[in-house]
């Protein structure tokens, strides 16, 4: 069955990339990634096995992005320089910074919206510790039928979305399931990930950007991306992150 999952990360959770916390984090957190486009790998492989006309890849149905942005000195207002060597004189040479995404929502089959204060951790689920809230959008009169997507004010707001992240309003992002829909967004961000890492500081419009991984489309084994030495841009902190034998799995899973 036809289905398309856009899944928006922050480049790296709250920290210091490279720190232990972090990159324990990030380990885990690609680890998922990884286990998720096996299972879709090896269903693309048992349908091959049925029906040898059949193609596809992972990431026809499953993408992760993060966001970032650039913009050039015109019109800074800075009065003091950052000190050389430091990592603030870094970004302000590269000027290059990550839109850092604490949502917690969800959108399915623009039917129905999720939107919560709740983290994945131990702090928000345990239920006896920090107090935590969601909402949750239904429009039973506006449902996903067999020719077309739900139409009511949770794919108005999903559209928004995709009209805010990629600065585009076009109409193959109406049909989120199709083929088409996925190849153009991911095309958009492929683009503004290469605008990201140019070494010309230029201005950003559009936000939405590719999740620095690459996908063996045969396995699903999830690698960092070609041309990033495995770290993420103006750090040394890696993309798919480290095991850490210092910290317990219960502090960063």
């Amino acid at each position: 069955e036809r289905f398309a999952a856009y899944i928006v990360l922050p480049m790296w959770s709250e920290g210091l990339p490279s720190s232990a916390s972090v990159q324990e984090i990030l380990h885990w957190q690609s680890n998922t990634m990884e286990a998720m486009y096996s299972r879709i790998a090896s269903s693309i492989k048992q349908k091959k096995a049925k029906d040898e006309s059949f193609q596809a890849k992972p990431t026809d149905y499953l993408n992760f992005y993060c966001l970032g942005n650039r913009e050039t000195a015109k019109g800074n207002e800075a009065t003091v320089l950052p000190k050389k060597g430091t990592p603030e004189e870094t970004l302000w040479r590269t000027r290059r910074h990550l839109i850092y995404v604490h949502s917690k929502m969800t959108i399915v089959d623009d039917a129905v919206a999720l939107i919560g204060s709740a983290n994945i951790n131990q702090r928000s689920l345990d239920g006896a510790r920090d107090s935590e809230i969601v909402m949750g959008c239904w429009q039973p009169n506006h449902l996903a039928n067999k020719r077309s997507t739900a139409k009511g004010d949770v794919h108005g707001f999903r559209l928004q979305c995709f009209a805010h992240t990629t600065g585009k309003m076009e109409d193959t992002f109406r049909e989120p399931s199709n083929l088409e829909c996925v190849e153009r967004i991911n095309a958009i961000a492929k683009e503004n990930w290469e605008r990201f890492v140019q070494d010309e500081v230029c201005e950003m419009d559009s936000y939405l950007m590719s999740y620095p991984i690459q996908v063996d489309e045969k396995n699903g084994r999830v690698t960092a991306k070609k041309g990033t030495g495995s770290v993420f841009p103006d750090t040394n902190a890696k993309i798919l992150g480290k095991n850490s034998w210092l910290l317990p799995s219960s502090l960063t899973t």
